[in-house]
């Protein structure tokens, strides 16, 4: 029988310290031609995601908070141009577009 997951709310995430350093890390990427602008915007906002947002360091949340943070950063992202393009090209390719 099914049963219901339960809802953690203990979830310690680095926060905005954690966040700075793999920002750092995506611009070095970028400054070394490795990886696009666009592809350093997804990465910011990913990491916005990961380190739970503008929180504190090592300041406890829970799964609710993580995925209101995924929610608004995939409704963010779905409104520029350049991640209809790399999704519209995808599914018509197969494969990813590096804009």
């Amino acid at each position: 029988t099914y049963k219901t997951p339960v809802v953690r709310e203990d979830i310690t995430l680095p926060g905005n310290s954690g966040k700075q350093a793999l920002i750092n890390a995506i611009n070095g990427y970028m400054d070394l031609g490795k990886i696009t602008e666009h592809d350093a915007v997804i990465g910011n906002k990913l990491a916005h995601v990961l380190t739970g947002g503008d929180i504190e360091v090592a300041h406890k949340t829970n799964e609710q908070h993580i995925l209101d943070l995924e929610r608004e950063v995939f409704v963010s992202l779905c409104g520029m141009e350049k991640t209809r393009e790399r999704m519209k090209y995808m599914l018509l390719n197969g494969k990813p577009l590096r804009n």
